[in-house]
């Protein structure tokens, strides 16, 4: 079902959301008019984009209304009607919104009229946004600098944001409307009125609830694998195999064998004589339902359904069954189609990965099981740890915004990070993005064929880019490699997320140090003055330092002169230190390693390195990784990890020009 014009603007109306004047023509008399120049346009649920099919004409007169809608008559004899409004200057803002199904109501605002689909200067909010969060995304558009005044141009911003807060009631309130455009809407210093109004209505989808998972379910004390294995090339062999180093209790179960490398084997679940918090399935996916109800009837707590054959082979009926038998016993399945889970604290690897990962506080869940065992493998060579990996497989029961939330209760984790690929739970994990740092890897950029023509709205709202604003208006972090979420996870881990944006480079070389220059100011990063410590630097470095920052403490600078000058430099108002060492013949990198893990120490503030070279900078790297010490091979890694660390930081530099 569809709103015309005129129904739109009785909407907005109710909720003190001012629109234009206008008169509704339905028949053949020509209305009582006389504000001029007049916009005339047919009213009509068939006509989209009116525009477009010829439905928007001017007027200057009343002569010119006549003739005007007796055109419109002729072109458009099915029309419902045909509205007269009066023609509107100002800015024009587009303002559209779009119910997703993951994330329900969002509103996307940016630069309008013709031109939004061009330029695409837009950002998706999400309607539990606070007034100062939608400012924050408004900053990352062309639209926000023309409110705040730019030549000729100038809106007013409260105004805006006032009519952004009563459009967000409104919805709340009118689940069913599943698109709306308000395209454009005039911006001027003493008003903002949509010039135009369309609105489709669908029933709001059904959506799965959001059920809390228990504190402990991911660290059980006891574990069975049902379907263990003495085959070497089964998956319940490989389950047990990589069991054996965890602290708690494991109990194959399969009625051919007596033992399974070197664990007693029972014929069945409910034969164990002791509790069972975590069952590890891997039977044929036909048998699973029947295994279910034995662990239920056990007490188990966690069924990790290893096998695959569901839902992802079109086989939804049966994952159906395995949802209803977990329901009635109350047991969470993860799965099914899943790698399994690893708790590296605990020595846990109740997944058929090869490798277990170094222990740390990273909460890495995953939609993909393949991707987890690529990035376990690369953790282990960057020395990257994790407090617990996660593969969701089909989602079948435990969501991902359900994990996400175990994991911001969890005392064992400090950064949460995620690869995503389809999101149910996106409203509620809005809620919990922003409690911790929160990084995501969001797959299916390009939205092709998904994409709706209905609108304005419906063109420009694809899955990516509604997930990365919505979660970004929160908090959370959206990157675009795993090398960028490991450089980003580094920082977060090491200091969380940092409130200010000060930034002082320490460099032996010009060249990086200028790079890191640039990247900072590009990413709106605030280089701070030296000049507060001038003459005191410049007594203990060479004449021909820098003078400025970046500090360039020349290439042949030792850690003695990395000390003299950390110790002047601590007195200056810094939020985050980047130390460049480039490896020269006199360079003593280890003990640089030392001046700079100090500099942390004393200071309490945050600081990261960036040490250049291969063999040469080795052991200073392993110093600083040991020590909790981001460190990065090159100057764009080390300050972007910087933006990534800090809050509401502009992504260029012709944001941060816009923001001033």
């Amino acid at each position: 079902m569809h709103l015309t014009e005129p129904e739109v603007y009785k909407l907005l109306s109710r909720y003190g959301i001012p629109v234009p004047n206008y008169a509704l023509v339905t028949g053949e008399e020509l209305p009582p008019w006389n504000i001029f120049p007049a916009v005339v346009k047919v009213v009509s649920k068939e006509v989209v984009h009116k525009s477009n099919a010829g439905g928007v004409l001017f007027a200057k007169d009343q002569e010119e209304l006549r003739e005007a809608l007796s055109e419109l008559r002729k072109k458009f004899p099915n029309a419902e009607g045909f509205i007269v409004e009066e023609k509107l200057e100002g800015i024009e803002a587009f303002v559209g919104v779009k119910r997703d199904l993951s994330f329900l109501h969002v509103v996307g605002v940016g630069t309008g009229g013709i031109l939004v689909e061009l330029f695409k200067d837009v950002v998706f909010i999400p309607i539990r946004s606070t007034k100062e969060e939608i400012e924050e995304q408004l900053k990352k558009t062309k639209l926000y600098r023309l409110i705040k005044g730019f030549r000729n141009f100038k809106g007013n911003k409260e105004l805006f944001l006032d009519f952004l807060e009563k459009l967000k009631k409104l919805l709340r309130e009118h689940p069913e409307i599943y698109e709306l455009d308000l395209n454009p809407t005039f911006v001027t210093e003493k008003y903002v009125i949509p010039a135009d109004g369309r609105a489709l209505l669908k029933e709001p989808e059904r959506r799965r609830n959001f059920k809390p998972l228990p504190d402990n379910l991911f660290r059980p004390e006891s574990v069975a694998v049902i379907g263990a294995s003495k085959n070497p090339k089964k998956v319940g062999y490989a389950l047990v195999r990589n069991l054996e180093r965890f602290k708690g209790k494991v109990f194959p179960v399969n009625p051919k064998y007596e033992r399974v490398l070197g664990f007693k084997c029972y014929p069945s679940v409910k034969e164990i004589p002791e509790p069972v918090d975590c069952a590890l399935i891997a039977v044929p996916a036909e048998v699973v339902p029947a295994v279910l109800k034995e662990c239920g009837e056990k007490g188990v707590k966690l069924a990790v359904v290893i096998s695959a054959g569901f839902k992802e082979a079109g086989r939804e009926e049966l994952e159906r069954e395995v949802v209803e038998v977990a329901k009635e016993f109350g047991i969470r399945v993860l799965g099914p189609n899943t790698l399994g889970f690893m708790v590296p604290p605990l020595g846990l690897n109740a997944s058929f990965s090869t490798t277990l990962p170094p222990k740390g506080e990273i909460s890495f869940l995953s939609q993909s099981g393949a991707l987890i065992t690529a990035v376990v493998d690369a953790a282990a060579k960057e020395n990257i740890g994790f407090s617990e990996v996660i593969s969701l497989g089909n989602q079948s029961d435990i969501e991902l915004t359900e994990c996400f939330e175990l994991a911001v209760r969890s005392s064992d984790t400090k950064v949460i990070l995620s690869y995503v690929e389809g999101l149910e739970l996106g409203w509620e994990l809005l809620d919990f993005v922003g409690r911790k740092p929160a990084v995501f890897i969001k797959a299916g950029r390009s939205e092709g064929g998904k994409r709706a023509a209905a609108s304005h709205t419906g063109s420009l709202a694809g899955n990516y880019k509604v997930f990365k604003d919505a979660v970004e208006c929160k908090g959370g972090i959206v990157v675009d490699s795993l090398e960028e979420a490991f450089d980003a996870c580094q920082f977060l881990t090491a200091y969380g997320r940092l409130k200010g944006r000060k930034l002082l480079i320490v460099t032996n070389a010009g060249g990086p140090g200028t790079l890191s220059a640039d990247y900072a100011t590009s990413f709106g990063l605030e280089l701070v003055s030296v000049d507060p410590v001038l003459e005191e630097l410049s007594r203990v470095l060479p004449p021909n330092w820098s003078r400025i920052n970046p500090v360039d403490l020349i290439g042949d600078a030792t850690s003695d002169r990395y000390r003299a000058a950390f110790e002047i430099l601590e007195k200056l108002n810094w939020d985050v230190c980047l130390v460049i060492v480039t490896p020269q013949s006199m360079t003593d990198v280890p003990e640089i390693s030392h001046e700079v893990v100090k500099l942390a120490e004393r200071s309490r503030r945050a600081v990261v390195a960036c040490f250049m070279g291969g063999h040469s900078v080795s052991k200073g790297v392993e110093i600083l990784k040991r020590e909790k010490i981001p460190v990065y091979p090159d100057p764009y890694r080390a300050v972007n990890s910087i933006r990534r660390g800090v809050w509401s930081v502009q992504s260029s530099s012709e944001e941060k020009r816009e923001r001033e």
